[in-house]
């Protein structure tokens, strides 16, 4: 016959280790997705320095090119103007900022993937 305090003793240790697996994989999906925000910030931080250098670049460029020191850098202010009122115009648009969330969502949430042996 079996004892019960046995199974019930079996119960626990089941259950104490379901829990622990549950914690195993959330401190997982939490690293993971720190990780990818960091790497999200990284990327954008070098994508900001790379943008500074280029319009340096063409401003230094277009200025030795109309033989005018600062009607580069206007031209290049000039630009940055025209950019910023198109996004005005296109922040509300619905297309525009569910196709970023989108990007965002599917850089950092991404699902992990598993293979056939692990289920």
């Amino acid at each position: 016959m079996l004892n019960v305090s046995e199974i019930i003793q079996t119960i626990k240790q089941l259950i104490e280790v379901r829990v622990q697996l549950v914690k195993d994989e959330i401190n997982e999906q939490v690293s993971t997705v720190m990780a990818r925000m960091f790497l999200l910030m990284v990327m954008g931080t070098v994508s900001v320095m790379v943008l500074f250098f280029a319009s340096f670049s063409f401003a230094f460029y277009l200025s030795d090119l109309m033989r005018s020191p600062f009607k580069g850098f206007m031209y290049v202010a000039l630009i940055y103007l025209l950019l910023l009122v198109l996004l005005y115009f296109l922040k509300d648009s619905r297309t525009l900022v569910r196709s970023f969330q989108e990007v965002i969502k599917a850089f950092i949430f991404r699902p992990k993937k598993r293979s056939d042996n692990e289920e």
